[in-house]
């Protein structure tokens, strides 16, 4: 039952940023931008935040392991929806439905949690740790899959492995039936912990930058390929659980905290000023974001818990301000990275003109190039643009052919750099914002953070 529990609370928190990998696959098939098809992950982020305390208070009412059960129900039905939507209005709307779904089977499964581990402290660690780990796994599994099979994959995968984890709690749920034993667990609900909340919201904010920005970064920014980027950023993840397995050794939660908001502010910032576009220049930024995620995370969540009854209703709050904090930070970072894309689009294509004109080519060659560019650039309007197809085919002549292999280089050269700055403005946002959840931390009462 605990893992069963474990992987309820580990695949809804995973679907806040599963399909990040699969963004650009998915404008693509339904030729929309980035500013339309984010909504594929704000609808779902900012719904989550808004049922996160009722649907808590729905799954004590209706008892715990009903509301679980309820929940991935509704959960598996949204995900097929989500798979066979034909439209993006389609799967924004699916993906609300499965974010209400979701929210209800996370909050129950932390009402469940303490009879499975012996404690309600033991509870929110476990809580926790399988939230942080769904969502830091997340993009990884998105990415392999959308480059194995499709990025509707992702959502028919959700399904069967979400109806599998409610037919392990159904047992319970149907033990469960009598009216007057769940009445007898409801409790009368304490205030929410403020600054522990509003550091999760603001951490999560900054967080939005390292699961989003950087996967369209390397998919869209430097043409990797979906698989290529999931493997990249497995760093992220390997990197938050090796970590988690001695976060809970610092026991000064308030120091936990504060180290973990100056590592993901430092990662952040990192990715802020790359200084080329290489994959393995991110390393250190990831290592020092899941470092930080671990210790972040564990730190507030457990704070936000810790002695305040009943817990579902608190993990309810601390789902709200996170995923809040994950839609502000979208919303903030997204227009800012798709203006200096322009700005920096503009700039390549500038520079990209005069490399063309000093190039070693024939000038009918220049003409017929010029021509095949300025297609491509037209084409992929307001993206960073593939211009491979339009050296292909190479000219015979063998001092043309070596004039443009140059020139290529040094145009996709440009773009990458290009590319790499536009992302640098969110990035250094984002660590601004994982840096005011100093504040909240500050303010609060020593003896409760």
């Amino acid at each position: 039952m605990r893992t069963a529990l474990g992987m309820a609370v580990g695949l809804v928190l995973a679907d806040s940023s599963v399909v990040v990998l699969a963004l650009p696959e998915i404008y693509r098939d339904y030729n929309v931008s980035v500013s339309a098809v984010i909504w594929v992950l704000v609808a779902f982020n900012l719904v989550l935040a808004a049922t996160a305390v009722p649907a808590a208070a729905i799954a004590r009412r209706v008892g715990p392991a009903r509301g679980a059960v309820a929940g991935l129900g509704v959960f598996t039905a949204a995900s097929l929806a989500c798979g066979l939507s034909g439209s993006l209005a389609v799967l924004v709307a699916a993906r609300c439905v499965q974010a209400a779904g979701g929210a209800l089977a996370a909050g129950a499964a932390l009402e469940l949690l303490p009879a499975e581990v012996g404690s309600e402290r033991r509870a929110a660690i476990v809580w926790a740790a399988a939230g942080a780990t769904g969502a830091a796994i997340g993009p990884a599994a998105g990415g392999l899959l959308t480059q194995l099979v499709s990025w509707q994959s992702i959502f028919l995968v959700q399904a069967p492995a979400a109806l599998v984890v409610a037919l392990a709690i159904l047992p319970k749920a149907r033990a469960e039936a009598g009216g007057a034993a769940i009445r007898a667990e409801l409790r009368r609900t304490g205030r929410p912990h403020g600054a522990a909340n509003l550091a999760l919201g603001l951490v999560s904010a900054g967080l939005a930058a390292a699961l989003f920005l950087l996967v369209l970064l390397l998919i869209e920014g430097w043409r990797n390929s979906p698989i290529e980027a999931a493997l990249a950023v497995s760093v992220l993840p390997i990197s938050a659980l090796v970590t988690g397995r001695f976060a809970g050794a610092v026991a000064d939660v308030r120091g936990r905290a504060i180290a973990g908001i100056l590592l993901l502010a430092g990662g952040l910032a990192g990715l802020g000023v790359l200084p080329h576009a290489s994959i393995p220049a991110t390393f250190p930024s990831q290592v020092l974001l899941g470092a930080g995620l671990a210790l972040v995370l564990s730190a507030l969540t457990e704070t936000a818990l810790e002695g305040r009854a009943p817990q579902a209703i608190h993990g309810g709050w601390t789902l709200a301000a996170r995923h809040a904090g994950v839609v502000l930070g979208l919303l903030v970072m997204t227009p800012v990275f798709t203006s200096d894309l322009t700005t920096q689009r503009a700039a390549a294509e500038q520079a990209g003109t005069a490399a063309l004109l000093d190039a070693q080519i024939s000038i009918p060659e220049k003409f017929s190039l010029a021509q095949r560019l300025a297609d491509r650039l037209t084409a992929e309007s307001g993206k960073v643009p593939v211009i491979a197809p339009a050296f292909d085919p190479l000219p015979s002549a063998p001092a043309d052919r070596a004039g443009e292999l140059a020139l290529e280089a040094d145009l996709q050269n440009q773009l990458d750099r290009a590319a790499t700055h536009a992302f640098s403005a969110s990035f250094l946002i984002a660590a601004l914002f994982a840096l005011a959840a100093l504040l909240p931390i500050a303010f609060a009462r020593r003896a409760t953070l």
